[in-house]
């Protein structure tokens, strides 16, 4: 089962619509809930997190479901892939010790982003995407232990990975229809983690 935790995105509902039609089972938690539903979920057993976007700031968000999960996974108490979307790619910057900060452009709507690294997540995608944005904040350094993915001409830090653990992030929407290849990169994440186990 994947689990999704809503940081308040109008896209989330797309995000679990993904992982359906990809064949895989989802729930979904709100980033405000009690800490020990997302407890419950792990001793049912999660095979997958992923963080939503949202309109707050992570400095904001402390207490938050994601907050706690990205620092226990940091923190080697949890052992489950996790994929981060706009604000949860933001979040994972964040907890690890980077820097988030608001953009010197918003970026709304399609943009163009271009792949470094084609890494497992964007394994058989073309290096220039058609993507939905929609956000202020963004990352502004890789923290320690990640590589830089995809840039654009915004924003310099697009996607992200860790070099050891299956912790992937993306600051663009590849739930929405509008990204080109979106379900590719979500089903790259939840197969590719498969077969990579966990961390």
């Amino acid at each position: 089962m994947i689990l999704i935790i809503d940081n308040g995105s109008q896209y989330t509902h797309l995000i679990k619509r993904t992982c359906r039609d990809l064949g895989y089972d989802s729930e979904t938690i709100y980033a405000k809930a009690d800490i020990k539903l997302f407890e419950d979920y792990v001793k049912r057993g999660i095979s997958k997190i992923i963080i939503s976007g949202g309109p707050n700031s992570v400095y904001n968000d402390q207490d938050s479901v994601g907050a706690n999960v990205c620092a226990k996974i940091r923190d080697s108490k949890l052992k489950t892939p996790l994929l981060g979307i706009c604000y949860g790619h933001q979040m994972i910057a964040h907890i690890w010790g980077a820097k988030v900060a608001r953009g010197t452009s918003a970026e709304y709507g399609l943009g163009e982003v271009l792949i470094d690294d084609k890494d497992m997540i964007f394994k058989g995608i073309p290096r220039k995407l058609k993507v939905w944005a929609s956000h202020y904040d963004e990352v502004k350094e890789v923290p320690n232990g990640f590589v830089k993915l995809a840039h654009s001409e915004i924003c310099a830090i697009e996607a992200m990975r860790h070099q050891k653990l299956p912790i992937f992030s993306v600051q663009f929407h590849p739930e929405v229809w509008h990204t080109e290849h979106g379900e590719d990169i979500i089903k790259n994440f939840i197969e590719g983690t498969n077969e990579l186990g966990g961390i």
